[in-house]
């Protein structure tokens, strides 16, 4: 990622990346770290929760479904808090808050003996999770410059993916080969060697002077985008298993996992488009792919060929994220970014809490087809809201008044 020292050229901009001591390089390469560490352990609870449930507080499946519900509500509740908190009080502070509280959730495991303190748990590390996340993007947007803050997003989401893919297997290797209460320890050693890992790193400034409390209007737009991206996604995660066990004997895991891989290169091969681009154009593209995909996925009559579908939805997920938050955060303030990005980012909240129940009843009455067919009708939904978004900003642009 290209970084820009004070007072440094363009062209001496470019040659300083050459040399690893880049303070603001550096400081980008310990944040992506420290994201992993905290989404590492987060990841690890979905390895951990259903034996817990199942095993241990002799629960069922309902459970393991309510704590993932109670994870996602208290982080899109926090979220908007933690925004505000960014930009009074720093990305910095907000961001260990977010390990402390996802520590204090893991240890919660530990003393688990019924569901109501496992929901707490869950709550806990669904606010650090608000907190480390959007804090996170805050500070990756203030180390980049202005022409490679797209890119930074990107590399950022790396960190999400990484932990959240890396998570599971540790936990379940733990499980399998020491025990679940090793697996635990996963919980609360990997936030707090993330929050160790942030001493002396180079932070944002504090705007808490002139940070508003009210949430900036400007990113409630791309967070409705996000909104219905996270539709077509969760269509993807949460039916693929389910659609291609019934048409074609098994596979929808190949599915998920080509879909991930594909988000993960693409985050990679493609993060400099919404910085060359621009975010209008690139996010008009990511939802041509995303309708595209989730089409093909919905006709496959195979797996194999569904990957195919997967793989241009990961793509479009891949540009989809940065576009959209670019288009946040440059219609906002600076000091308002946190703000922004809280908005922006409860919108993958929402699209997961819609999707959930939207599609589990659209599969029930009209079968798994219809899901991919109404994930298609979200991702034509985004392709015109940003449309319109392009609109509405020329007309802004020429209003003589």
């Amino acid at each position: 990622m290209l970084v820009k020292v004070e007072g440094a050229t363009t062209y001496g901009c470019h040659m300083e990346l050459l040399h690893l001591r880049s303070p603001r390089r550096i400081a980008f390469a310990r944040l992506i770290l420290a994201g992993v560490g905290g989404f590492l352990a987060l990841g690890a609870s979905y390895a951990i929760v259903p034996p817990l449930v199942k095993g241990e507080l002799g629960g069922t499946d309902v459970i393991v479904g309510w704590t993932i519900t109670v994870f996602a509500v208290a982080a899109l509740l926090a979220r908007f808090s933690a925004g505000l908190g960014i930009d009074r009080r720093g990305a910095r502070l907000v961001y260990a808050v977010g390990f402390g509280f996802i520590a204090l959730g893991g240890a919660l495991f530990f003393v688990a003996q019924d569901d109501s303190v496992l929901y707490v748990a869950r709550a806990l590390q669904g606010i650090g999770q608000a907190c480390m996340f959007t804090a996170g993007l805050t500070w990756a947007v203030y180390l980049a410059p202005a022409h490679r803050r797209g890119q930074a997003i990107s590399l950022f989401g790396l960190s999400v993916w990484a932990g959240l893919s890396l998570g599971p297997v540790a936990a379940q290797l733990l499980i399998d080969h020491v025990g679940l209460w090793a697996a635990e320890w996963l919980l609360v050693l990997a936030p707090i060697l993330a929050l160790v890992s942030m001493i002396g790193m180079l932070g944002p400034p504090v705007h808490s002077e002139s940070a508003g409390m009210s949430l900036p209007r400007e990113a409630f737009r791309p967070g409705l985008g996000l909104m219905f991206g996270g539709v077509v996604m969760a269509a993807i995660v949460g039916f693929a298993v389910l659609t291609f066990d019934f048409r074609d004997g098994g596979g929808g895991a190949y599915v998920i996992g080509a879909y991930g891989a594909a988000t993960f290169i693409g985050r990679i091969v493609l993060g400099h488009l919404p910085d060359r681009l621009g975010s209008y154009r690139t996010g008009v593209l990511a939802f041509i792919f995303a309708l595209i995909g989730i089409s093909i996925i919905g006709i496959a009559p195979t797996w194999w060929l569904a990957c195919v579908g997967a793989v241009i939805c990961g793509a479009a997920w891949s540009l989809l994220f940065p576009a959209l938050a670019l288009m946040a955060i440059d219609r906002t303030p600076a000091h308002r970014r946190g703000a922004a990005l809280a908005v922006y980012t409860a919108g993958f909240d929402l699209g997961f809490a819609v999707a959930g129940p939207l599609m589990g009843n659209v599969a029930n009455v009209a079968g798994y087809g219809a899901v991919y067919a109404v994930a298609a009708l979200f991702a034509l939904g985004g392709l015109v809201l940003i449309l319109l978004s392009r609109s509405a900003a020329t007309a802004a642009a020429t209003d003589p008044t």
